[in-house]
């Protein structure tokens, strides 16, 4: 990177002049993929550790799709040569249409469908050898559709380079040699992007769908596979010959076509929209949704009414984890015939909590009483057994007892029932075939409603609004921190969200922790990747700070700096991608499993507002025996001992500066009342028209093209919908209680300036 490009991102930084921002879950990364098979060969390192197996096939029809409508007699008879045409077919292209004959007598009620030869409709433009659809459904051109697919088989003719490899024998001792040597996932590159390839096809169909979880199988020359993707790891099933055991084959699908939807990974939570005209006009009016544009209806626990509104986006990148989906939606209060309806017909996939009767929601609850713009996130959140982890609703109240200042209220949240809601891979760590050391978290599927539905950051209609959003955002922090010990540790330009008004909220409170609870709470770091502390990117096992906090809200000026602000002649898109490449996104190396990064970010820091940060990664910060030696001294006699005072006094006022926020927030608000902020740099999207188009991965850089597609739209969309929504709605103002918090008393949707 050129001095002169870092002196240019640093001094915007430093006179916050012309600083922009992303939002939830933003396209963070910059790396431009090389290509499908690249991108297949980064999902699958990003994924190392997370494939369980083998798994017996017994145990997996046992434990995944013993829950049939038909006894296993009941499917019709298997000859003995079925499969032979597809494991003696010439190609892999062969193998497809003898497969789906194959299997087409245990399908019941669905159809297989060769959809090699074009790419998938939606996002995603992958191309998948068989899609397994409902039997009514009918394809076009039989392209795959992952809006639509119950399942998917992958094929491979060769066995050479089989993504995973089992045990020699059944032995303990093989069974330890696995674990140790880490075989099971096979090691070879083309291996590799295998198992990438699968992990994307995954990504695409939960991207597509309300799913707990999902199937699939994996074909390699006279071998198989069945598969099972949730949101903690993959689990895979031992090979066997489906030849030679054909009956495995038809017993796989013979139960799986007779599961119902629940079983087959769908949320029920979730369901298509059926609403009065006047109610649906309502609706796609707030949200700025064509009338092509499907609804549905989202139940959220504790919500005493329904969520409306589109398939949300799937900015993550990765099919584990939180993969956190957020958008606006139109909530539309129970009525009293809905009352009875609920009574006569609970949900069955939604924790509810006590009801508010019906004749007293008005008066004291008015969140129950009027439709109005709400934000809703969906996403899986962690639990642990070792540490109490609040969800995110429970913080939010702690937040909100306390006037904490610009953050949302949450209106309800709550887990999500049914199957697969609870992922439970992590209690198979006792199976005595697992060959894996198995590290996985735990999680379970949740929902949260707040009450505002802002803008994205990077919607700032200028610079100084920008910075005022941060500011903000740095406000809620500081009073969260002081008054009640919660750090929230997960800084990002996604978390922090404008009002109509051009004010700052910080949301997304879900990994916050109080700083007196000692440890990890999970195997993973938290935080955004770019925007995570150097410390925290060099040191993997440290513990998180409030200096960490502060470090990452510089990052997201630097970051957004960088891509956001409108491009101008000396500092071109190349440029810029590079500089944010090299800043935030380079991974160095892997230390026991974990990424390690940061070194360009560490020494990087430029200009007043990041100054302390240089001081905390000097390569020789003062030692006790310089300190002592100034002591001693009654006069600055030389340069050489003047530069060593210098050094120690701005280094203990620098990591002075670093025990609070205070600092950084007085420097940003007297930049912030400055004269003469540029009133024409609203953020713009250049850097996607010069550079194609960024990736992200919210903690590491990796995906393709194809995946990226749909983030990007994402962003419009999204910012679409929100604006629209204000604007209908109004915006929540400035208060006695703090800023941009409503008054306890006001109902939703009422404007507090009223």
């Amino acid at each position: 990177m050129s001095a002169a490009t870092q002196d240019q991102a640093a001094s915007a930084a430093e006179n916050l002049q012309s600083t922009p921002a992303v939002k939830k879950d933003g396209s963070h990364s910059s790396e431009l993929p090389a290509g499908q098979t690249d991108a297949n060969f980064k999902l699958a390192v990003e994924m190392k550790g997370r494939f369980i197996g083998p798994m017996p096939v017994g145990v997996f029809l046992e434990k995944y799709l013993t829950s049939t409508v038909k006894v296993l007699e009941d499917h019709p008879e298997v000859p003995r040569d079925t499969f032979s045409k597809v494991a003696t077919a010439v190609d892999e292209k062969q193998m497809y249409d003898q497969f789906i004959q194959a299997i087409a007598l245990w399908i019941l009620g669905l159809k297989a469908v060769n959809t090699s030869a074009s790419i998938a409709l939606g996002d995603f433009p992958l191309k998948l050898d068989v899609s397994i659809f409902k039997k009514e459904y009918i394809p076009d051109r039989n392209r795959a559709d992952y809006s639509a697919m119950e399942m998917f088989v992958e094929f491979k003719k060769s066995g050479e380079d089989a993504p995973f490899t089992d045990p020699p024998d059944k032995s303990e001792a093989a069974r330890q040699a696995a674990i140790q040597s880490g075989s099971f996932e096979s090691a070879s590159n083309e291996a590799m992007k295998i198992r990438g390839q699968l992990t994307a096809y995954a990504i695409a169909h939960h991207g597509h769908q309300f799913r707990h979880f999902s199937f699939s199988v994996v074909i390699v020359g006279t071998q198989a596979r069945f598969i099972r993707w949730d949101a903690s790891a993959v689990v895979v099933t031992a090979q066997f010959d489906y030849n030679e055991n054909l009956e495995i084959m038809a017993k796989f699908f013979w139960q799986f076509s007779n599961l119902p939807a629940n079983l087959r990974g769908h949320d029920e939570s979730v369901c298509p929209a059926e609403l009065q005209t006047d109610v649906e006009e309502r609706v796609r009016s707030s949200l700025n949704l064509v009338s092509e544009t499907p609804l549905f209806r989202y139940s959220v626990p504790g919500l005493k009414g329904y969520c409306y509104g589109p398939r949300p986006p799937y900015p993550s990148r990765s099919i584990i984890g939180r993969t956190t989906r957020t958008l606006p939606v139109w909530f539309v209060p129970l009525q009293p015939a809905d009352e009875q309806h609920v009574e006569h017909h609970p949900q069955q996939h939604i924790k509810q909590e006590p009801p508010i009767k019906q004749e007293e929601a008005t008066a004291h609850d008015p969140r129950w009483a009027v439709e109005r713009a709400v934000y809703l996130k969906d996403c899986w959140r962690f639990i642990s057994f070792a540490h109490n982890v609040q969800p995110e609703h429970e913080i939010y109240e702690m937040l909100n007892s306390k006037d904490t200042p610009n953050i949302p209220t949450s209106v309800c949240g709550g887990d999500v029932e049914g199957p697969g809601s609870k992922t439970d891979t992590h209690t198979l760590i006792d199976a005595p075939w697992l060959c894996v050391e198995l590290k996985v978290t735990p999680f379970i599927h949740y929902r949260l409603v707040l009450d505002v539905v802002g803008r994205p950051l990077t919607s700032f209609r200028c610079t100084k609004e920008l910075v005022r959003g941060v500011l903000d955002a740095m406000e809620a922090h500081k009073f969260a921190y002081e008054v009640l010990q919660l750090l929230h540790r997960d800084i990002s330009p996604g978390n922090i969200i404008l009002t109509e008004d051009g004010r700052g909220l910080l949301i997304d409170w879900e990994l916050a922790k109080t700083v007196g609870e000692i440890g990890n709470r999970r195997r993973e770091r938290t935080g955004t990747w770019q925007f995570m502390s150097a410390a925290l990117l060099r040191k993997p096992g440290k513990l998180h700070m409030l200096e960490d906090d502060i470090e990452s809200f510089i990052h997201v000026l630097g970051w957004t700096t960088i891509k956001y602000v409108p491009t101008t002649d000396a500092y071109s898109g190349g440029e810029r991608a590079s500089d944010l490449h090299q800043l935030f996104d380079i991974i160095e190396f892997h230390l026991e499993g974990a990424a390690v990064g940061g070194k360009v970010k560490a020494r990087e820091f430029r200009g007043d507002l990041s100054s302390p940060f240089k001081s905390r990664y000097t390569r020789e910060p003062p030692t006790d025996e310089i300190r002592a030696q100034l002591l001693t001294l009654t006069d600055v006699a030389d340069d050489e001992t003047l530069a060593l005072w210098t050094f120690v006094r701005l280094y203990d006022r620098d990591m002075n500066r670093l025990k609070s926020s205070t600092w950084f927030i007085e420097t940003l608000e007297q930049a912030w009342q400055k004269e003469g902020w540029p009133t024409d740099d609203k953020a713009e999207k250049g850097l996607v028209e010069h550079t194609n188009i960024l990736y992200t991965r919210p903690q590491i850089s990796r995906k393709s093209d194809q995946l990226l597609s749909s983030q990007s739209q994402w962003e419009d969309s999204k910012s679409v919908a929100s604006a629209g929504s204000l604007k209908r709605e109004g915006s929540t103002s400035p208060t006695p209680e703090g800023r941009t918090k409503r008054p306890r008393d006001a109902p939703l949707g009422s404007n507090a300036r009223n």
